[in-house]
């Protein structure tokens, strides 16, 4: 050991493999091979979801979901109160017109017949507990086991079987959604445990992350992304330890001349160099901005909870489908059912309706008032009809019915911005599944975009944030940490270089 250090050459370069060896271990003790590499596999994993498109389109079908819970919660069960409410909107038409209230249904009847068919179905729970006497009476009247019945309804009238299979579940999981107890809100912790609260997180915690962090997730994963730094700083750090040991024993015989230390130099101004053109300080001050904002949503409470939660989103997307325009399909194979049992039963296609509504008057209602998209353009009619009546500006009427019904204004006021959008999802021209190929343009596309793909990145990336987030030193630093790595080497390297010269 003293001969490699006998010559002040020596000591010089045996600087240069300390630096090297320094580095080496820095690498190796913050463990930045295993944090930048998982911060690389939730780059290349996520980086689909990040383009301008599909921002765009998530944040535009996550508008939809919101838009189609605020027309089903009021409809759905009692605690929604549009069941309620439909008496205080009858009453205060009677009132108002000097009617009463049999009077004021008729005028609801006669100006939005499929509006006043859906209010009589409400609270859609009443519709789905009555699935049960509706298909014991099929499978009695058509002399059908029940699975039998279940059979010929999903062969030849699928899309009300649809419906009748995914009210009850829709319905019961609404305000209690089964298996999200860990689930709570971004801010301040606030639990969520229904429908409604599931929306709210998406569209006011979840979703903004996402717009606010798209140019800064773009940034850091471009340029080779970050997974390579570590690897990039090991090969500087062996590099400089081979080559400054090497030349320390060279040393120890002849100094190295001007060649030799211009090559640390060149290091340093490499390194610099990198620095600057990979633009390390912006995308790394951004990505820690990025993993700080991101990593409460990856918890393993709030990935488990979205992940499970969405099978109800799904199954009140599935229940929507067919009952949202008329191409869903479920209007259109009300009147064939009534038909079919009529067929079989020698009856008229008439007499079977009105039976089926005295024993299951919910769910005819339901039926009758099919597709929505009919109850969405009748509430203009109605509003217009109801404001030349009670001799009020239109702005005014719905302001007084927004007090009077709330939940009920809210649905039908909801109504044609949904079915418009059911089948043509604004701001989705361009999005496509992760395949590159799909297009999402419709809500049930949507539907499989967000639980398909988007969900899936929340489970299999949850472990690397944690690895990516975890321990030190913050992704910021390293910026600033390699510029200064970068000028010492190259100030080392270019004043030994002067001064070998100058012998």
């Amino acid at each position: 050991m003293k001969g490699l250090i006998s010559t002040a050459a020596s000591r010089a370069w045996l600087g240069v493999a300390l630096i090297g060896f320094a580095i080496v271990v820095l690498v190796l003790a913050l463990s930045l091979i295993p944090r930048l590499s998982a911060g690389q596999q939730v780059i290349d994993t996520a980086k689909p979801a990040f383009t301008d498109e599909r921002v765009a389109g998530t944040r535009a079908g996550v508008d939809l979901v919101s838009r189609y819970v605020d027309l089903l919660d009021p409809l759905l069960t009692a605690r929604g109160g549009a069941s309620r409410e439909v008496r205080s909107l009858v009453r205060l038409i009677a009132r108002e017109l000097g009617l009463s209230n049999a009077q004021a249904r008729k005028i609801l009847r006669r100006e939005a017949p499929h509006a006043e068919a859906l209010m009589r179905a409400l609270p859609l729970t009443g519709a789905a507990g009555e699935i049960s006497a509706l298909t014991s009476y099929l499978s009695t009247t058509l002399a059908m086991s029940e699975d039998e019945l279940a059979a010929t309804l999903e062969q030849s009238f699928p899309r009300i079987a649809d419906l009748l299979s995914t009210l009850p579940n829709v319905t019961a999981a609404w305000n209690d959604v089964p298996g999200i107890e860990g689930l709570t809100r971004l801010p301040r912790g606030k639990s969520v445990r229904t429908v409604p609260g599931l929306r709210k997180y998406l569209r006011d915690d979840v979703v903004p992350l996402a717009v606010e962090h798209k140019d800064g997730f773009q940034s850091l994963a471009g340029s080779g992304g970050i997974g390579y730094i570590p690897y990039l700083l090991l090969i500087i750090g062996l590099v400089l330890f081979a080559y400054g040991l090497l030349q320390t024993r060279r040393a120890a015989v002849a100094a190295p001349g001007v060649r030799s230390w211009s090559v640390i130099a060149a290091i340093g101004v490499f390194v610099i160099v990198l620095v600057a053109a990979a633009q390390y300080f912006p995308r790394l001050r951004a990505g820690e901005k990025l993993i700080s904002d991101l990593q409460p949503v990856f918890a393993q409470d709030r990935v488990k909870a979205t992940s499970i939660a969405f099978d109800t989103v799904h199954e009140a997307i599935v229940l929507g489908d067919p009952i949202m325009t008329r191409s869903g399909g479920a209007a259109l194979e009300t009147p064939r059912l009534y038909r079919f049992v009529a067929d079989r039963t020698g009856r008229s296609a008439g007499a079977v309706r009105r039976t089926l509504s005295r024993r299951t008057p919910r769910t005819i209602a339901l039926l009758d008032s099919l597709p929505l998209a009919r109850v969405a353009r009748e509430v203009p009619r109605l509003i217009a009809y109801l404001a030349r009546a009670l001799r009020m500006p239109r702005d005014r009427l719905v302001a007084l019915l927004r007090r009077r019904a709330p939940g009920l204004t809210q649905a039908l006021l909801a109504a044609p911005a949904v079915t418009a959008a059911w089948t043509e999802v604004p701001a989705t021209a361009q999005l496509t599944r992760f395949d590159g190929l799909t297009p999402v343009r419709t809500m049930p596309a949507v539907d499989d975009y967000l639980r398909l793909d988007l969900i899936p990145v929340l489970v299999k990336e949850r472990e690397h944030v944690d690895t990516f987030a975890s321990g030190s030193p913050r992704l910021s630093v390293l910026a600033p940490a390699l510029l200064i790595l970068g000028v010492v080497v190259m100030l080392y390297g270019a004043l030994m270089t002067k001064l070998v010269a100058r012998r």
